[in-house]
């Protein structure tokens, strides 16, 4: 399976661009992978305090798959 997400223009979104998400907030756009192993691409989840206090923490991501991508849109 591939996934292929697009913003509210319709633009494909892609690993390294940044989203102005729903809220208003700006998500840098990182590639990932779903539980079946399949490529795909998500935000940050992880807590920066946290992972500079824990050098082995791994960083987490919360997948495009559980937004409403047509109210983001690509910060150029």
């Amino acid at each position: 399976m591939t996934y292929t997400f697009k913003d509210k223009n319709g633009r494909k979104i892609e690993a390294g661009m940044t989203l102005r998400m729903e809220d208003g907030s700006l998500e840098l756009v990182y590639a990932t992978s779903d539980q079946d192993g399949n490529e795909s691409l998500g935000i940050n989840a992880s807590n920066e305090a946290y992972l500079a206090l824990h050098p082995d923490a791994t960083r987490e991501y919360y997948s495009l798959t559980n937004f409403n991508l047509s109210k983001t849109e690509i910060v150029e």
